[in-house]
Parts: C-alpha cells; sequence; structure tokens
C-alpha cells in the first residue's frame, strides 16, 4: 500500500468517526497550547494517530491535543489537526477540516520538506492532496483563472483587524471580509481562487493548523509568508515540534502578495 493510501485511509477513519453517532461534545481538560479540548478533539487525534503509526511505523507524530510523541525511531514527521474548526464542528456549522502533512524526519524539518498532505472538509465529501509536487482534487472543482473578490481572516482586536483594514484600502476592487473558522479550509480556497487572501495576525495560529493547507495551496500557485518575520517565506516554517505561528498571509498570485505586505508593514 502506497503512501497516499495509507495516509488517506486513515483521513478517512477520522472523517467517519466525525459523522458518527459516537461523537461527544464533553469539555475533556485542556490541549498543550491552552485551547479547551472536547472528547470529540481528543477521539480523533487518538484514531488519526493510531492509524499512523499502525501504517508508516516509526514516527514522529505533532498534533494539537497532545502535542509530539515518538514512536520507534523515527522515519517519518507527521503534522496533524484531526479538526480544524473545532467551535464550528461543536454547533454544527459547516465549516471545519482534517489536516495531515508528512515529512521524511530529520532535525529542524520545514513545511518545504513535506511530501504529502490531505485537507479533508468534514461536513462534505470534498479532499484536497498534496502528493510529492501535485494536487489532486476530489469533490470539487479546480484553480479559478482570477480570484473571488473575498478576503479570509481572524480578528478578535483591532491590533489584528488593522491589517485587514489596510488591506481593504489598498485594493482596487471592493471586497469582502469574511472570517469562517478554519484556517485550514480558508487557506486551500484561496488556493483555489475562492478567495484572493487570508490573513491571521493574531499569533494564535500553530504549525499543525496550516501545514498541509500551505503546501496544497503553494502547490496550487498561491503566495504564502511567514509576515512576522520579515515576511519570510512560510514554507520555512518548522514542523519538527509544536509552534505558534504568529502571523500567516497567503495570496492568490504575487501581486495580491505585495498588497498584503504593504497592509502588514504598518503593523510589524
Amino acid at each position: 500500500m502506497s503512501l497516499y493510501e495509507k495516509v488517506v485511509g486513515c483521513v478517512e477513519k477520522v472523517r467517519a468517526y466525525l459523522n458518527s453517532s459516537m461523537v461527544s461534545f464533553d469539555v475533556v481538560g485542556s490541549n498543550p497550547f491552552g485551547d479547551v479540548s472536547k472528547k470529540f478533539d481528543v477521539d480523533a487525534e487518538n484514531i488519526l494517530r493510531k492509524c499512523i503509526v499502525d501504517s508508516l511505523g516509526d514516527v514522529v507524530f505533532i498534533g494539537e491535543e497532545e502535542g509530539l510523541n515518538v514512536f520507534g525511531v523515527p522515519k517519518w514527521i507527521v503534522v496533524a489537526d484531526p479538526v480544524d474548526g473545532s467551535t464550528n464542528f461543536s454547533f454544527d456549522i459547516p465549516w471545519a477540516s482534517i489536516s495531515v502533512a508528512v515529512a521524511p524526519y530529520r532535525k529542524g524539518a520545514t513545511l518545504e520538506d513535506i511530501l504529502f498532505a490531505v485537507v479533508a472538509e468534514i461536513f462534505r465529501s470534498r479532499t484536497y492532496v498534496y502528493d510529492n509536487g501535485s494536487v489532486k482534487i476530489f469533490g470539487g472543482s479546480g484553480r479559478r483563472d482570477s480570484p473571488a473578490p473575498i478576503v479570509l481572516g481572524y480578528f478578535e482586536s483591532l491590533e489584528a483587524y488593522t491589517p485587514l483594514l489596510n488591506y481593504l484600502l489598498l485594493s482596487q476592487r471592493k471586497l469582502t471580509i469574511r472570517s469562517l473558522g478554519s484556517a485550514a479550509l480558508d487557506i486551500v480556497y484561496v488556493g483555489l481562487g475562492n478567495a484572493e487572501a487570508f490573513i491571521d495576525a493574531r499569533a494564535k495560529l500553530r504549525n499543525v493548523d496550516v501545514a498541509s493547507a500551505i503546501r496544497i495551496a503553494t502547490a496550487l500557485g498561491a503566495k504564502a509568508v511567514e509576515c512576522s518575520n520579515g515576511f519570510a517565506n512560510a514554507m520555512r516554517i518548522p514542523i519538527d515540534s509544536a509552534e505558534r505561528v504568529k502571523c500567516v498571509a497567503v495570496a492568490y498570485n504575487n501581486e495580491i502578495l505585495n498588497r498584503l505586505a504593504k497592509a502588514l508593514q504598518k503593523r510589524f
């Protein structure tokens, strides 16, 4: 069985559980990042981790609920968020996803090392797969020739909202802002052209939230930067440990990325 078949099979197990009657929404504690954990979060990660370890063997598994776990002598790094959009999922808002990225193990590994990545919508049978340089889309359409006039982002404070406001002022067309609740899906949708940009300057995202999605979106043609670090290429984000990502910006193309950079320069 190929890496593709093994990882997609594990993702489908998680999706089947999340769409079953076995899901519990009870609060069971908090994760290493300090977020509230519900039983479905923990169960989904346990299902995914067990399947990945059974399928791939010696891995470093980095998940949102338990952080970093090492199994055997690592050959692979797996970075995963089994329920990205937990709040949406809890209240039956159909915007949540499963994210898994796989890279050969090495110290100092980054997004650039990812060989295989999956973002799967939980509420719909749509799956986006990066496989060694190319993207396959199951249940959805390909990349638009030009992006929709929509900006996706998160802004829980005036400071986090300022880059979005700056971007609107720099834009040459009327834009709509949406805050949807699953960063992974948001980023993939920018890659598809269903939105022209994504900004999150809250310093709340983790590498487990964005690794798979950025790998997929950039392979589709999008541009992504870690925008608190001199607008560094997002492919340099580390994946060998669980880490926060202070600022992420994703653009449909270079022209939009340049506007995003101007909008963000006033903040950092």
